[in-house]
Parts: structure tokens; C-alpha cells; sequence
């Protein structure tokens, strides 16, 4: 999930982020696209400066009526009537930050409650550390505000999974370079002391680049959604298919194209079920393909001749089923990876796999995998009345 962290002086003419940017922003927030966090500091920032918005119009218009007093016309009731009404003013503004605040996808952050916070905002003052700076002609020091709002920032960061991205809305040059660009060494500082990346922290002056910044993490996880929808349609399409040494092209015998990986010694070979270890990753090259890699293990059943079973075939196979006088039915896990090739050159809802392999993989340790939850449609193949081939001996057993 991505996170719109909000700054005070970002929204501070349009805290409701009526304009554009800022509906589309809230919009892709209520489709769970991304979060919009108000830090609580901020929130209280907004709402001061809107109540003292009100505050000095309700001033200004009260010093007019004032000035008429005295004159024949009796202006008394025009000031209660305008206190009322802003009075009502003050009401409506309360209303609408509980809206926004109520608003899908939007979320206060709290304070930091750190018990040691109040030490290492004195301590950064000290150091001069932004968002800290020192002010007018005696060098007076500001940035308190900031300082708890940068600290919220990092606390929300602890809440993503480390591909996931926050982007911090300011035009604060308490917290930026010189030139509004990134942000201060100071702050890229404190990434690095917590072991946060610095990539997954962007800064945006407006709600339109927050925007921009958002489309592009959607647009890049529908495009990821849909590869991995095709990649693993067509791992899973491989779910029951023969992997048994087969005749092709020529004469000769081999297994499947798909089959890379090193094949037990088994009659009538399938694949009885898949499961992925990893999720896919993806490199794309400059061409309009896509290679798409990921871990997997493969349950692979079959038959094998009593007469060939030794001891330490135990280790390799399970035996499910005595299937008759000749054969054992037998499974085996497999750890592989697969390998697919995408074609994105037609564009979104065109993807089409060219190629898929199942190549080996070195087997992990610390996966396991519980056969028995596997389906067994080897059994079944063997319930069937068999057709009988003739051994070198001339019994009678079986034709697999």
C-alpha cells in the first residue's frame, strides 16, 4: 500500500483537497490504491489556520459595522445576525474536517508517543538538523512542528512492507534542498540510521506531483497484476500434464520441451500438482519480452516395476499404491524453478506467454511439503482393466 503523507503548507489553501489532484488523490484512496495520512499535528495546523481565517474576516466585518454606529441607521442587528453567522462558520469547518478525516482511504497518524522523542527533538535543535532551522536576525530556532511531523513520517514508514513506497507532500524547505528537489541530507540521514531505503521515501511539493507519483505505483501494479495472472495460468495449465519420456520430432525419444529439470526414473509420469515457493519476479527486456522466474515444487507421480525397485529408491520415491503384481505407484517431489516468457509488446490486457520451462532448482531445507493433500490421479489410471503386454520372459503383465 502506498502512503500520501500530508504536509501542512501543501493543502494550506485547500485543506479538503477539493481541486482536482487532490479528488483524484482521495479517489484512488477509496479504492484502496493508496492510504492519505494526515499526520495529527497537521490536521491541528489546518484547523487553527481555518478557524483564524474565520477569526479575522469575522474581525474585519465587525470593525465596518462598527463604523456605522452612530449613523441613523441602527446597525445592531446586522452585527448579532453576523455573529451568528460566523459563529455557524466555525461549526461548518469542524464539520468538515470530521468528513474528511471520515473519508475512505484517508487516515490520521497519531503523535509520536516514543518515550525518548522529547530528548531527540532537544538534541536535533542543538545540532541544527532540519527540519530545524534558525530564523531572523538573532537566529531563533523553528521547526518544532516539522520536527514531530518528520518523526510521524518515519513511524509510518515502519507500517509498509519494504517494496512499498510513502510519499511525503511538502514544500517545506525545513525538510527539502535548496532547490525543492529531494529531500535534506539530514533526513536522508535518518533513512539510513533506521535502515529504511532511500527510494521508498519521495517527496512531492503538490498534491498534483503526490498524484502523478501515485498513478505511476498503480499503473506499474496493474501491469505486475497482469503478468503474474498470465505466468501463473500457464504454470498451473502444465497441472496433470505428461512428463514421461515421449517420442518427437525425428524418431528419437525425450521428455516435453517444458521439462528441464531432472526427471526420476518413472513409467507414465505426470505432474499430480504445483505449488510456488516464491511469487514471480520479473526483468523486462527492450523488445517487449518479459522474463518471469519462481520457485516451485512439483508432486510427480508414476509407476515404477517392483522387480527394478531397490532400497534406495525410498529416498527418492513414496509409494502410494501396490497397483498390481508389477507395479508400484509412486510419487516424488520435485523442487524446480520456472521460467516463463511474456510478450507485453500489444499492451495492457494483450499479455501472452511464448514459453514456459521448468528448470532444476537446488532443493530448500526448510520447505516441506505434505504429499498426502495431493490428489493421486495415477490410482485412478491404474484402476482400470489393463491391457496385458507380453515381459522377455513371456509373462504377462501390465502395459503402462
Amino acid at each position: 500500500m502506498t502512503l500520501v503523507v500530508i504536509d501542512t503548507n501543501a493543502v494550506h489553501r485547500d485543506p479538503w483537497m477539493k481541486n482536482v489532484p487532490g479528488q483524484e488523490l482521495l479517489a484512488h484512496a477509496s479504492r484502496g490504491e493508496c492510504k492519505v495520512v494526515f499526520p495529527h499535528v497537521v490536521l491541528d495546523e489546518l484547523l487553527r489556520q481555518q478557524h483564524d481565517w474565520v477569526q479575522d474576516n469575522h474581525g474585519a466585518i465587525t470593525r465596518v459595522v462598527d463604523r456605522m454606529r452612530g449613523n441613523p441607521i441602527d446597525v445592531s442587528g446586522t452585527a448579532n445576525e453576523l455573529k451568528r453567522s460566523f459563529d455557524g462558520l466555525w461549526k461548518q469547518i469542524d464539520k468538515s474536517f470530521d468528513a474528511l478525516k471520515a473519508h475512505s482511504g484517508v487516515e490520521v497518524a497519531p503523535i509520536p508517543v516514543a518515550h525518548d522523542l522529547t530528548a531527540r527533538l532537544v538534541a536535533r535543535d542543538l545540532a541544527r538538523k532540519r527540519p530545524f532551522l534558525e530564523v531572523g536576525s538573532e537566529g531563533w530556532s523553528a521547526g518544532y512542528r516539522d520536527a514531530v511531523i518528520w518523526e510521524t513520517v518515519l513511524e509510518c514508514l515502519g507500517w509498509l512492507e519494504d517494496d512499498e513506497k510513502l510519499i511525503f507532500v511538502t514544500a517545506d524547505k525545513g525538510f527539502l534542498t535548496d532547490d525543492k528537489k529531494t529531500f535534506h541530507a539530514d533526513l536522508l540521514d535518518d533513512l539510513d540510521s533506521r535502515a529504511f531505503a532511500r527510494g521508498r521515501v519521495v517527496s512531492a511539493q503538490t498534491t498534483a506531483r503526490a498524484l502523478a507519483e501515485v498513478q505511476a505505483v498503480v499503473e506499474h501494479a496493474a501491469r505486475t497484476r497482469e503478468m503474474v495472472e498470465v505466468a501463473t495460468n500457464e504454470l498451473f495449465s502444465l497441472d496433470g500434464k505428461d512428463v514421461s519420456m515421449q517420442m518427437v520430432y525425428g524418431g528419437d525419444y525425450d521428455y516435453p520441451d517444458f521439462v528441464k529439470f531432472q526427471m526420476p526414473s518413472l513409467e507414465s509420469a505426470m505432474i499430480a500438482a504445483i505449488d510456488q515457493n516464491t511469487s514471480w519476479v520479473f526483468e523486462e527486456d527492450a523488445y517487449g519480452l518479459v522474463s518471469g522466474t519462481s520457485d516451485v515444487v512439483l508432486a510427480i507421480q508414476g509407476a515404477v516395476e517392483k522387480s527394478a525397485w531397490l532400497q534406495d529408491d525410498e529416498g527418492v520415491f513414496e509409494i502410494y499404491d501396490d497397483l498390481n503384481d508389477w507395479y508400484f505407484g509412486v510419487g516424488a517431489t520435485i523442487f524446480a524453478r520456472a521460467v516463463v516468457e511474456i510478450d507485453v509488446s500489444d499492451g495492457p490486457g494483450q499479455y501472452r506467454v511464448t514459453s514456459i520451462v521448468l528448470a532444476d532448482e537446488p532443493s530448500d531445507p526448510n520447505v516441506t511439503t505434505d504429499l498426502s493433500n495431493f490428489e493421486n490421479p495415477t490410482t485412478s489410471q491404474f484402476d482400470s482393466e489393463p491391457e496385458h503386454a507380453a515381459t522377455s520372459g513371456g509373462e504377462q503383465r501390465p502395459a503402462l
